[in-house]
C-alpha cells in the first residue's frame, strides 16, 4: 500500500485541508471589522478551531459576525469529531459498508476493542454525540433564556453545548464562562458535556455494551481501557478539585460565597484536562496552582475523544511501569492484568514526543519574544510562555493572556503546537516516515547502564 493512501497521512492532510478551508472562509465571511493582521487571526483561529484548542487572540463574539461564529462552530465539530470520522460515517449511511482502509482510518482515529467493530463503533460515536449535545443545548437553553432573549440564547446553548463537548473551550461571553462562577446548571452541564467527550468514544461504547448486558441480565464487563480511563478521569478530578480548592482558598476563592467556594475548583479541575473554558481569572491564579495546572493540562484527556494531552492512559501505563520496576515485578501491571511491552513501549514514546516538542517550543518562544534579553529584565514571562505552549500542544485553551501579546513568529509557533497535539506527535512522526516494512532481522542485544 503507497504511503500515500495509510490512515495517519490521511488524517494529518485532512486536518491541514480542513483548517486552510477554514481560514479562508474566516477571512472572506467572518469578521466583523477590519483588523491588523486579519489573515493570522484568521489562521490562528480556524487552526485553533479545527484542532478544538480554545486559544484565541480576537473577541469571539465583537470580532465574528453571527456567519464567523457559525463558521467557527462547524470547524470544531468537524475538528473534534474528525472529518474523516464524519466523512466515513456518510459513506456508511449511504453504502452501508466502508472498505477496509476506512476501516483502519477509524480506529486510527478512535482506537477499538475486539467486541466492537469500527462500523458499530461509528455509528454509536455519531448518536451519542448528537444525543449529549442535543441535551446539552436545551438544559442551556432554559438556563440562558432566563438572562437574554430566545433566539440570542438559543445560539448562546447550541454553540456552549458543542463547544463543551468537543473540548474546545470557545465562548461568546467576553470572560468565558466567570459569570456563571456560581451557578450549578451551567457547571454541572458543562462539566457533564466535557467529561462525555473527552472519556473516549471507545469507553462509551464499551460503557454502553456494558449497560446492554446488565438490561439483558447478563454479566456485565468493561475493558480494562475503560477501567483504566474512567479510574484516572475520576482520581485526576477529585485530585484536582480538592488541591485547588485548599491552594485558592486564601486567593481567587477568598470571600467568594460557599456555592462558588465548591464550584469554581471543580470546574477548575475538569476544564484544565483539556476542555479551556475558565471561571476562575487564570492569570490570578497561585503558582502552585498553575503547576499542577500544567501537570493536569499534559495527561490531557482519553485516547479517541475530542481532547489532547498524553492521555489517561499513557500516563497510567507510565506510573505502572515505575511502579513494577519498584516492587521489583517482571511486567507492568494494571488492575491484576499485564501490558504488552509493545503498548509501553508507545506510552513511552508518545510522553517522549510531547516532551521533546515541548521543550523546542518553549525554546523557540523564548528566542522569537525575548531574544537575547537578559534574565533580569524577563521575570515571569517564562512561566506565562510555558503555560501558554502547553495549552496549545494539549489542545487547552486555558491562557494567562501571553497568547495576544505575542509577535506573529511566536503566534506561528502556538499554531505548530495546537496542530501537533490534535493530530498527536506519534501519528505526525508515522505520516512523515511513510510507508513501513517489517523488517525480516533484529540486531545482537547489549546492555547499557540506565540511571
Amino acid at each position: 500500500m503507497h504511503s500515500r493512501y495509510q490512515p495517519a497521512l490521511a488524517t494529518v492532510l485532512t486536518f491541514l485541508g480542513l483548517i486552510v478551508l477554514g481560514a479562508f472562509a474566516l477571512f472572506f465571511f467572518g469578521f466583523r471589522i477590519e483588523t491588523k493582521g486579519m489573515f493570522l487571526s484568521a489562521v490562528f483561529t480556524a487552526v485553533s478551531g479545527v484542532c478544538v484548542t480554545g486559544l484565541s487572540i480576537i473577541n469571539i463574539n465583537q470580532d465574528l459576525t453571527f456567519t464567523g461564529q457559525l463558521i467557527l462552530l462547524v470547524l470544531i465539530q468537524l475538528g473534534g469529531l474528525g472529518l474523516l470520522t464524519l466523512s466515513n460515517w456518510v459513506l456508511l449511511s449511504l453504502r452501508g459498508r466502508i472498505s477496509l482502509t476506512e476501516n483502519m482510518t477509524i480506529e486510527e482515529s478512535l482506537g477499538g476493542l475486539p467486541s466492537i467493530a469500527p462500523t458499530t463503533l461509528l455509528k454509536r460515536l455519531v448518536i451519542f454525540t448528537a444525543v449529549s449535545e442535543g441535551i446539552g443545548s436545551l438544559i442551556l437553553l432554559l438556563r440562558f433564556s432566563m438572562d437574554y432573549p430566545l433566539k440570542k440564547s438559543l445560539w448562546l446553548a447550541v454553540f456552549h453545548s458543542v463547544s463543551a463537548f468537543c473540548n474546545a473551550g470557545f465562548s461568546l461571553f467576553p470572560h468565558s464562562l466567570t459569570g456563571y462562577r456560581g451557578d450549578f446548571v451551567v457547571n454541572f452541564t458543562i462539566i457533564g458535556l466535557i467529561v462525555a467527550g473527552g472519556i473516549g468514544f471507545v469507553a462509551v461504547a464499551d460503557i454502553g455494551e456494558a449497560i446492554h448486558y446488565y438490561l439483558a441480565k447478563k454479566r456485565p464487563r468493561l475493558s480494562l481501557h475503560t477501567k483504566v480511563v474512567l479510574l484516572m478521569t475520576g482520581a485526576l478530578i477529585l485530585f484536582g478539585w480538592l488541591a485547588f480548592l485548599l491552594l485558592e482558598s486564601g486567593n481567587t476563592l477568598a470571600g467568594r460565597p460557599l456555592g462558588e467556594k465548591i464550584l469554581a475548583p471543580l470546574f477548575l479541575s475538569v476544564t484544565a484536562r483539556t476542555a479551556g473554558f475558565n471561571s476562575l481569572p487564570t492569570d490570578h491564579l497561585t503558582n502552585m496552582t498553575l503547576i499542577l495546572l500544567i501537570m493536569l493540562m499534559i495527561v490531557g484527556a482519553s485516547p479517541g475523544s475530542t481532547g489532547g494531552g498524553i492521555k489517561t492512559t499513557t500516563a497510567a501505563i507510565i506510573w505502572s511501569m515505575v511502579k513494577s520496576h519498584i516492587l521489583n515485578r517482571p511486567r507492568t501491571e494494571i488492575l491484576g492484568r499485564s501490558i504488552p511491552p509493545g503498548i509501553v513501549a508507545k506510552a513511552l514514546a508518545v510522553t517522549s514526543l510531547y516532551l521533546m516538542t515541548l521543550f523546542i517550543a518553549v525554546a523557540a518562544l523564548e528566542w522569537t519574544e525575548l531574544g537575547d534579553l537578559p534574565h533580569s529584565l524577563t521575570r515571569g514571562l517564562f512561566m506565562e510562555h510555558l503555560f501558554e505552549v502547553i495549552s496549545a500542544l494539549s489542545t487547552v485553551g486555558l491562557s494567562m493572556g501571553a497568547t495576544q501579546r505575542l509577535s506573529p513568529e511566536g503566534l506561528e509557533i502556538i499554531i505548530v503546537c495546537m496542530f501537533v497535539g490534535r493530530i498527536g506527535p506519534l501519528i505526525l512522526a508515522s505520516s512523515l516516515v511513510g510507508e513501513r516494512q517489517r523488517l525480516a532481522f533484529s540486531y545482537p542485544e547489549e546492555a547499557v547502564m540506565i540511571g
